[in-house]
């Protein structure tokens, strides 16, 4: 029998199609299982990997799920100067851009996020995951290029200067695509299996032709930085891409040569498997602000059936539409685990 990891990993290879592994990708959810205040994981000057890591472990004897991120996750840059909030019980949030002032960025190099304590306490809490669970796969979770460029330079601020100074958004964003390797590659060596670049702000509802000018080619950049590691990568932008009038930008999405391709909540699952088929494994699922977040439970069972279904004979890794966070109803994540199990028993796993 192959190990939670292995599974995982050959459905993200297109080996396998009759399990489907589960991947809640969770950022602080963890916290509420233990629970742990925020504040006591996170510091203004230090960071709790091993309170982070018993957090993630505890969601996942809970779930019993084959991927984790190794760590209570924050997109925060305070190497470079930014700010992030940690609440009592909230969920961290950036309070300062770094390069808001964007004289700021000549006093950084990309290289520098390694010295930050955010990147050391979570890159310390993946390694003490890694050790206590070995048979389990670990994706480190970095943000996609415009994604990254937005918690930098705030993202309105940076829409304005894609507009009226692009060569403003392009330094910035150089700046940031340079960060995310250095971050990616440093928090994955010898502890992940994986590299997935939550890129929310990659989105082409957003952004329009931006994603195809700007962030395709970044994802196509440190994709070929990963799979020199022997890393595999999952993109996972926002925004539809199952409709005629998008094929171009998830053609482009399969081409950078990523892995798996994760679709977000308002996307026909179909239309993303029949595009990506033979060409990188398919990640997404039950929709986290409607489904999961008001249940009920029969609803929950129904739309993950659902789409075990739709992914039938698919390269398929069952996720929420995006991250799961404290305050999401642990019982009603664990109703979808519970029926991903089921399927998994009855197809003799």
């Amino acid at each position: 029998m192959m190990t939670s990891k292995e599974l995982f990993l050959s459905t993200l290879r297109q080996e396998q199609t009759e399990y489907v592994p589960f991947f809640p990708r969770d950022l602080t959810l963890g916290m509420d299982t233990v629970p742990a205040r925020t504040d006591e994981v996170f510091h203004d000057d230090g960071y709790d990997a091993e309170l982070s890591a018993k957090c993630v472990l505890a969601l996942q004897d809970l779930l019993n799920s084959d991927c984790n991120v190794g760590c209570i996750f924050t997109y925060g840059l305070e190497a470079f100067g930014g700010l992030t909030k940690f609440s009592e019980n909230g969920i961290p949030y950036v309070s300062g851009y770094c390069f808001e002032d964007y004289d700021n960025i000549d006093r950084y190099e990309p290289s520098q996020i390694l010295d930050g304590y955010l990147y050391k306490g979570m890159r310390r809490s993946c390694e003490i995951v890694h050790d206590k669970r070995p048979d389990s796969a670990i994706a480190i979770n970095v943000p996609g290029p415009m994604t990254m460029a937005g918690f930098a330079r705030g993202l309105e601020t940076l829409m304005m200067d894609l507009a009226l100074n692009p060569e403003l958004a392009d330094r910035i964003l150089r700046f940031s695509i340079d960060a995310i390797r250095y971050e990616m590659l440093g928090m994955a060596e010898d502890v992940a299996d994986c590299i997935f670049f939550a890129s929310a702000s990659d989105n082409p509802d957003m952004i329009g032709d931006d994603f195809m000018e700007r962030s395709i080619p970044g994802i196509e950049e440190l994709t070929k930085y990963a799979h020199k590691e022997g890393l595999p990568t999952i993109f996972h932008p926002h925004g539809v891409f199952s409709t005629d009038d998008r094929s171009d930008a998830l053609e482009s999405s399969i081409a950078t040569g990523i892995d798996g391709f994760q679709f977000s909540e308002g996307n026909d699952a179909s239309a993303i498997a029949d595009k990506c088929r033979g060409r990188c494994s398919v990640l997404g699922g039950v929709d986290a602000y409607s489904t999961l977040l008001l249940g009920p439970d029969k609803r929950i069972v129904r739309d993950t059936n659902r789409f075990i279904d739709i992914m039938k004979d698919e390269p398929y890794i069952m996720m929420c539409s995006c991250s799961v966070n404290r305050g999401l109803s642990l019982n009603n994540l664990k109703v979808m685990a519970d029926t991903i199990a089921d399927h998994n028993k009855n197809v003799g796993f």
